[in-house]
């Protein structure tokens, strides 16, 4: 097997060194070929030297700016696909929510499925709030909520429609596009794959808390973080009527 690992990163100076340091352990633990592709989307704490650094030190790192482009996570994944050479692509949060040790569970499932998500919602996951209900950020209740109505008027086998945490065939991805400006784009995906008829597993994980920084998703009742939840509810919107009205 061979892991093209994708890290979009936007102000992670406090973990990214620490994240690649871990994901190379693994890998070399479960002695697959990797490579980690950074897609840094405009950082102003220091990140994109950070990376500079690192590439000068590691043989099977890339790493992209887009500097002077629109922010979109959609798009820096996007990036990171087109400049992938191996046929399962990874790809996760950049702040230690997702933890790499996870990537040893691929070799079970790699065979029978094409998608393997990680679910922050099955029997068997832990969030990062189990324990210490004050760490709970003020967007979780509406990612619970929104995943239900996922849940509830889409695919009842699939919990985690925000994810952001998966390993996917490269050709899976030959004839498509993440579209989408935040994580939005994990409902589309789904949604494409199950209308493909691709097999997808979820798998329970831990959640882990952030180890520095603060939730891209603007958490708070500010303008942008209402209409980034517009977004978030005009794309299942669109997927419901493709599901049933197509």
């Amino acid at each position: 097997m061979s892991y093209s690992i994708i890290l979009p990163t936007l102000n992670e100076a406090g973990h990214i060194v620490e994240l690649v340091e871990k994901i190379r352990s693994v890998f070399f633990e479960i002695q697959e070929k990797f490579e980690i592709i950074i897609v840094d989307d405009h950082s102003t704490d220091g990140t994109e030297k950070l990376c500079s650094d690192l590439i000068k030190k590691y043989e099977n790192l890339k790493f992209f700016s887009r500097k002077g482009l629109k922010k979109n996570l959609a798009n820096s994944i996007n990036l990171g696909i087109q400049e992938s050479k191996y046929n399962n692509i990874i790809w996760m949060d950049a702040d230690f929510q997702h933890p790499p040790d996870f990537f040893k569970q691929f070799h079970k499932y790699q065979e029978k499925y094409d998608v393997i998500i990680f679910s922050r919602f099955l029997k068997g996951s832990i969030r990062y709030f189990e324990n210490d209900i004050f760490k709970k950020e003020i967007n979780e209740n509406q990612s619970v909520f929104f995943n239900k109505l996922c849940n509830a008027f889409l695919y009842k086998d699939i919990t985690d429609y925000t994810s952001g945490f998966i390993c996917i065939k490269k050709k899976v991805l030959e004839n498509y596009q993440l579209k989408g400006y935040y994580g939005e784009y994990f409902i589309d995906l789904i949604v494409y794959c199950k209308s493909k008829n691709i097999s997808i597993i979820e798998l329970p994980f831990i959640e882990k808390k952030r180890l520095t920084g603060v939730s891209k998703t603007f958490p708070s009742l500010s303008f942008r973080y209402l209409i980034l939840l517009f977004k978030y509810f005009l794309c299942l919107t669109k997927n419901i009527v493709k599901k049933y009205f197509k």
